[in-house]
């Protein structure tokens, strides 16, 4: 894994790295490849590969809030960051989902709490998820998956950029998926909460990336376990 840290201010730079550092001894986990740069330009010419970033909105040059829509292109999985003092930024950032907006001076804990948010969600976006279709044997991410459906004995699963038919029953993909942001809201229909566009007491509408969208049925005694679920989930990703 490889966390970097963009900030003009030296002192921000080095208390990032000391609580990170911190945080992954606390929990037993491995270091990760730490880098630290002073300006976005710099990190752009020089970072390729990273997981997590943590961003300063002013800065010379470019700004965080360009910077991390630059690193979100490159890096669609990667966890972006926002450390400022102004809050007037925030609509901005989000209009690239930043995962966290955090205010300066730094609280440890806060911070702690996001980065453990950061880090499963990494793991969920990034699990690698094999895909027995008809004549081949595709691994897609689980964020790619936009939902699982049954129908009879043969189960579809739409990913963001086409659809498989395959060999593994339903009870298959339950047991998968019960990770992060899936949801099985009818006996025939697993569904990723990233992708919901809206919902009533009966019926999901999914839109996927490319803009089509895809209906699945919401079994009325789970609507509001779903409905609750789904609250979580969004205030998670905030």
């Amino acid at each position: 894994m490889r966390i970097v840290f963009c900030d003009d201010d030296p002192v921000v730079l080095v208390q990032l790295e000391e609580y990170l550092r911190e945080y992954f001894s606390r929990n037993g986990l491995n270091q990760p490849e730490y880098a630290a740069y002073t300006s976005g330009e710099e990190l752009l010419a020089r970072e390729e590969r990273l997981e997590i970033a943590f961003l300063d909105v002013e800065m010379p040059g470019m700004s965080g809030i360009q910077l991390g829509a630059r690193l979100q292109e490159q890096n669609p999985y990667a966890k972006i960051f926002i450390v400022t003092s102004y809050v007037d930024y925030l609509d901005e950032a989000m209009k690239f989902h930043v995962f966290r907006y955090l205010s300066k001076p730094l609280d440890k804990d806060r911070l702690f709490r996001n980065l453990k948010d950061a880090l499963y969600q990494l793991s969920v976006d990034t699990k690698p998820v094999l895909i027995e279709a008809a004549g081949e044997s595709v691994t897609r991410h689980a964020d790619e998956i936009v939902m699982v459906e049954a129908m009879g004995r043969r189960v579809t699963i739409r990913v963001v950029d086409r659809i498989y038919e395959c060999a593994q029953p339903m009870r298959y993909w339950e047991k998968l998926l019960e990770i992060g942001s899936f949801y099985q809201t009818h006996r025939s229909f697993i569904i990723n909460m990233k992708y919901v566009r809206s919902f009533s007491p009966t019926m999901i509408t999914l839109l996927a990336p490319d803009g089509r969208e895809y209906p699945a049925y919401l079994a009325r005694r789970r609507y509001q376990s779903f409905k609750n679920a789904y609250i979580l989930y969004v205030e998670a990703m905030r």
